[in-house]
């Protein structure tokens, strides 16, 4: 029964190491590691966990995406963003649906913003204009305005 036990707490070990959780952004204290301004607004700091687990922080979706742009993709673990409507909570990109709107403006100023739910996406849409964006068009939007 013991080497059950042994071998069940192991298999945990071995499936719980490998999944990283994204490090809290402390706003007024972390830099951003592109642009290396300061993380000020609770509304758009962003997150690159590499696969050893290291926390990379941005001050906004754009700054993640071009910095995204200069790393091997098999270091990435995963992408993080604050959701808009929750100042401060990280979610995983997956979970998430872009806006681009020149109504709402972003720290480095291509007005993108992330938000996990749809029914939010749809009033500031409304209210704001815009257009939704999925994450290979952010980078790609990126790329476009940043560098072409």
């Amino acid at each position: 029964m013991k080497k059950s036990m042994l071998v069940s707490a192991i298999i945990l070990i071995a499936l719980t190491a490998c999944s990283y959780e994204p490090e809290p952004i402390r706003y007024g204290e972390d830099n951003c590691d592109l642009c290396k301004m300061q993380i000020s607004d609770h509304k758009f700091g962003t997150e690159i966990l590499t696969s050893k687990g290291k926390a990379i922080k941005f001050d906004s979706i754009e700054c993640m995406a071009d910095y995204s742009s200069k790393l091997n993709p098999d270091h990435i673990e995963s992408f993080w963003v604050t959701d808009f409507s929750n100042a401060g909570k990280l979610i995983s990109i997956e979970e998430v649906k872009f806006l681009r709107s020149d109504e709402l403006r972003s720290p480095m100023g291509l007005s993108l913003l992330a938000l996990s739910d749809e029914t939010e996406l749809r009033d500031l849409t409304n209210k704001f204009g815009g257009e939704e964006l999925s994450w290979n068009e952010v980078q790609e939007y990126v790329k476009k305005e940043w560098h072409d």
